[in-house]
């Protein structure tokens, strides 16, 4: 019996330190940034889900979610070219998992495995928490990617003489509610 009433408190003392969190989409913002052999190009999603558990020294179980048809440059020839590159048909979401992130003040590090139009790979993720309150938090970070790494070949225009870079930034910035 004391063993018991021992793991019950441990464990709730333990527990105490930890919350879930969900992004606040209508406050944070994923943007997607190339280069082109004419001009730089930028991306908005506007649908997309981050989830999770944080305590003071880790986040574990974070599951993001963004829909590939969300993805926006404001001109629909491109958006249809990442689509396609992207593969939206056959795969209409990517996904971003870890399972354990650490937490060291104001700095989160750690890796995550990104699927995206089909293939899978490990990428490191380092992001700082920019603010915080009682109910929420607010982290900022970006990824770069090359695109050729996931099997996506970089979309070409205007009869090949547009022709995007191989490697795209992701920059975030994500209000999380506890």
């Amino acid at each position: 019996m004391k063993t018991i009433l021992a793991t019950i408190i441990l464990t709730s003392l333990i527990s105490v330190n930890e919350w879930s969190f969900k992004a606040n989409i209508d406050e944070s913002n994923l943007i997607i940034k190339g280069t082109s052999s004419v001009h730089d190009w930028e991306s908005t999603v506007s649908e997309f889900s981050v989830s999770g558990v944080m305590s003071d020294t880790e986040i574990n179980n974070l599951d993001v979610q963004v829909i590939v048809k969300s993805i926006s440059s404001g001109k629909s020839i491109m958006d249809d070219k990442t689509y396609d590159a992207l593969k939206a048909n056959k795969f209409s979401k990517v996904f971003f998992k870890s399972t354990k992130l650490d937490v060291s003040g104001d700095k989160i590090s750690g890796m995550g495995t990104l699927e995206l139009a089909g293939a899978k790979k490990e990428v490191p993720i380092s992001a700082k928490v920019v603010n915080q309150t009682a109910a929420s938090f607010t982290i900022r970070g970006e990824v770069e990617l090359d695109m050729t790494e996931f099997g996506i070949e970089p979309p070409t225009a205007m009869f090949g003489t547009l022709e995007t870079g191989e490697v795209v930034t992701i920059e975030y910035q994500l209000l999380l509610n506890k």
